[in-house]
């Protein structure tokens, strides 16, 4: 170890950082769910949210940080406890607040949403705004696994930072849904519940 050690950056050192790449992701995405009739807006604001979820749980598994594991009836497994809730919805730059932050959902909002999602957790009829959960869970994995080595991977120094740049990613998807005309606290409240319900997810959720 050196005399000097290099100084830690701060989450707004690292978000900052992180924007400068974030584009690109943003880019990619505009361009996946551009139609020849306009910006798939809804659609977008699912997927990349329900992405930012997924990326909150697996930096907890990478981290191997401690989650509580609860099991349906039916024997699926989801995941739960401060761990997720940390880059959900604890630290400084948390996912879900970054959307708060250019939608104006409240934290009264927010926890109905939480509360809502634990509520279903394993009802086979609930739907993320008419999607399927388990086809959004198969679909953002592959998109995961697709984007990880070019964009991930390369871009974020740590697993605690990939839910930073996703949730910066989101941030940006649902301003985009709001310019073009989406309502504000709608696509808010989607993006937190797709984000909250598919950070609880994990292979063994599936039916």
């Amino acid at each position: 170890m050196g005399l000097f050690s290099k100084k830690q950056e701060s989450e707004e050192q690292i978000a900052e950082r992180l924007c400068k790449d974030a584009g690109h992701v943003i880019e990619m995405f505009k361009s996946v769910f551009t139609k020849p009739q306009g910006f798939d807006a809804r659609s977008a604001v699912i997927f990349v949210s329900a992405l930012t979820g997924y990326a909150c749980h697996q930096a907890v598994v990478a981290n191997k940080e401690p989650v509580q594991l609860l099991e349906t009836n039916d024997g699926r497994k989801f995941y739960f406890g401060d761990s997720v809730n940390k880059y959900l919805l604890e630290s400084k730059l948390n996912t879900v607040g970054m959307v708060a932050a250019v939608t104006g959902i409240s934290a009264d909002d927010i926890h109905a949403i939480v509360i809502n999602c634990v509520s279903v957790i394993g009802d086979n009829s609930y739907t993320i705004g008419g999607v399927n959960p388990d086809w959004l869970y198969k679909e953002i994995k592959n998109c995961w696994n697709g984007i990880y080595n070019n964009m991930t991977g390369r871009y974020c120094k740590s697993p605690s930072e990939w839910p930073i740049l996703f949730g910066i990613v989101t941030q940006n998807i649902v301003n985009i849904a709001v310019s073009g005309g989406a309502p504000k606290e709608e696509a808010g409240k989607l993006s937190a519940e797709a984000m909250i319900y598919m950070s609880k997810y994990d292979d063994d959720s599936l039916l």
